[in-house]
């Protein structure tokens, strides 16, 4: 079975692009991709959904931020409210980013 290797999802068969991530899902996780490091991690932003939370892990690792998603993992799919996480050293900056991020005009929106 194919697994996303950003929300880490495992899909059926056949399946071949995390429709939520919207990358190219994988036949198996890494060790690296499963867990992550480590140490004390720190909630850096509460996404409403996945989409979201992919939003914010990708924008944080343009800044060489490694960022972890993290939900209920007794659910097979995460519902509610999705935390974004870095490592606590990271993360007043991490923050920092994002308020920016979201205070930020979006860019070149055509209708």
């Amino acid at each position: 079975m194919p697994f996303c290797p950003q929300c880490r999802y495992e899909y059926q068969a056949g399946m071949s692009r995390c429709p939520d991530c919207d990358v190219e899902l994988v036949e198996q996780l890494s060790p690296e991709e499963e867990l992550p490091p480590t140490g004390s991690l720190a909630t850096v932003y509460i996404a409403k959904d996945m989409t979201e939370a992919s939003l914010i892990k990708s924008f944080l690792e343009e800044f060489q931020i490694e960022s972890f998603i993290g939900y209920d993992l007794g659910s097979a799919y995460p519902i509610g409210h999705i935390e974004v996480r870095v490592a606590e050293e990271h993360a007043d900056e991490a923050r920092e980013l994002i308020a920016e991020f979201l205070r930020s005009p979006p860019e070149n929106l055509e209708l």
